[in-house]
């Protein structure tokens, strides 16, 4: 770790000053090496082999991108020969990986930049063909129409997304700066979403005091909010984006801190944290009155409504920024704040304890929201092929926050989402998954739901609720296409009536057992 710097030659970091320039007191250097220990014995440092294999899945990739952009030119602009060998493509990581923080189970986040020549068509047709020729490829999976178009892929074990991006250029250049906003220039916003994946990581290193100390303590916090069920978007939760920045925010409000301070103070901002105003890294650049840009839209609640609705958020620093955390809603704001405080209140009442690896320990205790609760809603998704399967589930996941939406306005009722699908086998379908909300009465008299008709002395009627979900559901555009051999089912169970992949009475016998 870096010595901590004087104060008089503290830059500042961010839109404000720090709250301390304070540095590590005694102790800490030894409390950080034994938190480093502890991240390390949950397996979130990749091998060096590991790392060795990620290069060449990414060389490999990178030569296919090449022959396809040239493919695709010659056939394009008529071109032979020395010409088209001149034309070529960048293959750009993000996420983790451009961050530095992969490990073992982590995926790689790709943009493949290319020459105006290559169109969207082109990449989601012939280079997934391509790709389907690669032995080395597995469940290879296209999802144009997404948000944010994805081509996903395994290669040789390694788990990679692919996205999509084209630049107003006859070839990509080998020096381009991908901060340099001029590139998004002309962009359409579903190209500049792709590209931004890249410059938002990369403006994210560059704002931190400490990328050692950045990298450690977000580790961590990704762990933690992981394994309390509170890591993924589509659930209305954080992604991995909007983790970063939390945690590089943290990082330039103490930026002499080591990692074992960095995680206290995380969990006691944001425990504390006025949502009224945004977590942002730096200023948010305006649009620019210059043809090219006037198109895009940044985060803006002084003139936009909907951005004025935002609960949570967090500003990606990359023009156009955006907030990372659109999708949360009332449940979920909740559930994240309610973790935040359950964090800050046992690191501080142990804040003097010599022992603070096992309280780190108990802090990333994982949630078991089968135990906890009695109630559950289920909501199947099934079909006749894994590569059918993949698209069902995938748009279900994605609508699945409306749900959480509508089970909001179901009285005397607090829904819990958990954020995964889990794979079993059904009795007449092929392919099936499904994922759990569980939810709990606010009163003591609410005692069982109605989904079906059924009627108690006081009932959770989610019957509208489920009723719009299946709706909303319903509109998917490939849904002729597939339907039948797709089927959605969403059902009530009680703790007692949990299958056995969940159910805390099968954990407890298979641990018994053990």
């Amino acid at each position: 770790m870096n010595n901590a710097q004087p104060a008089k030659n503290l830059q500042r970091y961010g839109i404000t000053d720090p709250v301390s320039t304070n540095g590590p007191a005694e102790g800490d250097r030894e409390a950080t090496e034994e938190f480093v220990k502890l991240l390390k014995s949950h397996s979130l440092f990749e091998t060096d082999e590991g790392k060795r294999k990620r290069e060449r899945v990414l060389e490999a990739l990178n030569r296919a991108l090449q022959q396809f952009v040239r493919r695709t030119s010659k056939r394009a602009l008529g071109i032979e020969g020395a010409d088209a060998s001149k034309i070529s493509a960048k293959l750009l990581t993000f996420g983790s990986y451009r961050l530095g923080i992969v490990a073992p189970d982590s995926d790689i986040d790709c943009l493949c930049l290319c020459p105006q020549s290559v169109t969207r068509e082109a990449f989601f047709g012939d280079f997934y063909a391509s790709l389907k020729l690669i032995p080395a490829i597995t469940k290879l999976h296209a999802v144009p129409d997404a948000y944010t178009p994805v081509i996903k892929l395994i290669y040789d074990g390694v788990d990679i997304d692919l996205l999509f991006a084209n630049l107003p250029a006859p070839s990509v250049p080998e020096e381009l700066d991908i901060l340099d906003d001029s590139i998004l220039r002309n962009m359409n916003e579903a190209t500049a979403r792709s590209v931004n994946g890249c410059r938002v990581a990369a403006l994210i290193l560059s704002l931190v005091p400490n990328k050692d100390n950045f990298r450690t303590t977000l580790r961590y916090v990704k762990l933690w909010a992981n394994r309390r069920g509170l890591y993924t978007t589509v659930m209305g939760y954080m992604g991995g984006v909007a983790w970063a920045i939390l945690t590089a925010r943290v990082c330039q409000l103490y930026p002499n801190y080591l990692p074992n301070q960095l995680i206290q103070r995380f969990f006691k901002v944001y425990a504390q944290w006025n949502w009224k105003y945004p977590v942002m890294l730096c200023k948010i650049k305006e649009v620019p009155n210059v043809p090219g840009y006037m198109s895009f839209k940044v985060w803006d609640p002084r003139t936009n409504h909907t951005d004025r609705q935002h609960l949570m958020p967090v500003i990606t620093p990359a023009f156009p920024s955006m907030n990372s955390t659109h999708n949360i809603t009332l449940t979920t704001k909740r559930i994240l704040t309610d973790e935040f405080k359950r964090a800050d209140e046992m690191l501080k009442s142990h804040r003097n304890t010599k022992d603070m690896r096992k309280v780190w320990n108990q802090v990333l205790e994982k949630e078991d929201m089968f135990a906890s609760h009695k109630h559950f809603l289920v909501i199947e998704a099934m079909a006749t092929t894994e590569h059918i399967h993949g698209k069902w589930e995938g748009w279900i996941g994605s609508r699945m926050r409306y749900l959480i939406k509508k089970l909001e306005v179901v009285p005397d009722i607090l829904v819990r989402p958990w954020p995964e699908f889990f794979k079993y086998k059904h009795d007449e379908w092929d392919y099936a998954s499904c994922v759990f909300f569980g939810f709990k009465c606010k009163s003591a008299e609410a005692t069982q739901p109605a989904t079906r008709g059924e009627t108690t002395t006081k009932t959770f009627d989610m019957r509208m609720s489920i009723k719009g979900f299946k709706e909303i559901i319903n509109t998917w555009t490939e849904m002729d296409t597939y339907k039948d051999q797709i089927a959605v089912n969403i059902k009530y169970l009680k703790n007692s009536q949990l299958p056995y992949f969940v159910s805390p009475r099968h954990k407890r016998t298979a641990e018994e057992m053990a």
